[in-house]
């Protein structure tokens, strides 16, 4: 990282901002500058919502069928446990996460089951890194793949309750950093429901990745202005998806815990 002194200033702090950026790490602050700063200021994390347990668990059973380790029913039946075992009084959400499941994994794997056994690195997604250079300063970029195969596709795994027709800003930006690094590679997102899936890749890499970087001049200039504690005190709590159910933390960044 060189001359980049605000993010300097928070990353001494070592409350969770590693001296890079990510694509979730610029989201977040674009998308929330409040939950930012409970993330990268004072180390705070979101909790992990049913909808985000479900994701995880399809996109394990997913993996599990395509690098054959399972029979697709038992990686169904397998995810549905893990899920259970997390909750064990379902609500509505819980509900509606628990039987999307089935009908992801199996959507998943028909839209994949031609495209051969994903790569892995010890088991485990393979880490992006990229030099995002802004002429006077520079910082490294990260990110993590979901699936990469040996003809030459990379493949973000989304799922979703409703599939959309064309990429979110946050989606593209992602997908940017990812073909960067792989610039040879066909980049895609893969969004599945219950019902549908559909690829996309929308968005021109090298445009976005200079809005990128006035993005990460913005967060520089942000983080050298103001520090954790009078971020908190001067930006108030936005109405993001970020915040919904975060009672813990709203009461922390409002001073009343």
């Amino acid at each position: 990282m060189k001359n980049l002194p605000g993010i300097a200033k928070w990353v001494k702090l070592k409350k969770g901002f590693e001296p890079n950026v990510s694509p979730s790490k610029l989201n977040l602050f674009r998308n929330s500058p409040s939950m930012f700063v409970c993330r990268y200021g004072y180390n705070k994390k979101q909790q992990t919502s049913p909808a985000m347990w479900r994701g995880i668990y399809v996109e394990d059973a997913v993996v599990e069928v395509l690098t054959q380790k399972k029979e697709i029913e038992q990686a169904v039946k397998d995810a549905q446990a893990k899920f259970k075992e997390k909750y064990f009084v379902f609500d509505d959400k819980c509900d509606r996460e628990f039987k999307a499941m089935d009908g992801m994994i199996h959507k998943s794997c028909e839209a994949l089951e031609d495209f051969g056994v994903p790569e892995f690195e010890d088991g485990r997604q393979k880490k992006i890194e990229i030099d995002i250079d802004g002429g006077d300063w520079s910082i490294k970029g990260v990110g993590y793949l979901d699936l990469i195969f040996p003809n030459g596709q990379i493949i973000d795994l989304k799922t979703t309750h409703a599939v959309p027709s064309s990429m979110s800003p946050d989606h593209m930006l992602q997908r940017a950093f990812y073909h960067t690094a792989y610039s040879n590679y066909q980049v895609r997102f893969l969004y599945v429901s219950k019902n549908k899936a559909a690829f996309l890749e929308d968005g021109d890499t090298a445009n976005i990745m200079n809005e990128a970087k006035h993005t990460i001049k913005q967060l520089d200039s942000f983080c050298d202005i103001l520090s954790p504690d009078q971020a908190r005190k001067s930006i108030p709590i936005d109405s993001s998806f970020y915040w919904f159910g975060e009672d813990s933390l709203r009461n922390f960044y409002n001073g009343k815990e």
